[in-house]
């Protein structure tokens, strides 16, 4: 083998692992787009849930005043 050979191999390794790394990166882009949908969703279902327990909480005072305790 001569050195163009070895070149030509390293070359080829290169480019390779450039494409092995651009379809995990890919991969990644991907599964963090799902992750921030996932954080979205689970950010409003909170909203709501934080909404619904005040609206409860304010229902349960308003019901202790009613009864003058």
């Amino acid at each position: 083998m001569d050195n163009i050979d070895i070149l030509d191999s390293k070359v080829k390794d290169i480019i390779n692992t450039k494409g092995e790394l651009e379809n995990k990166i890919e991969v990644l882009e991907i599964k963090v787009k799902e992750y921030n949908e996932i954080i979205k969703s689970l950010e409003d279902k909170n909203r709501l849930y934080k909404d619904e327990l005040k609206n409860v909480l304010v229902e349960l005072e308003n019901v202790i005043k009613d009864l003058d305790v």
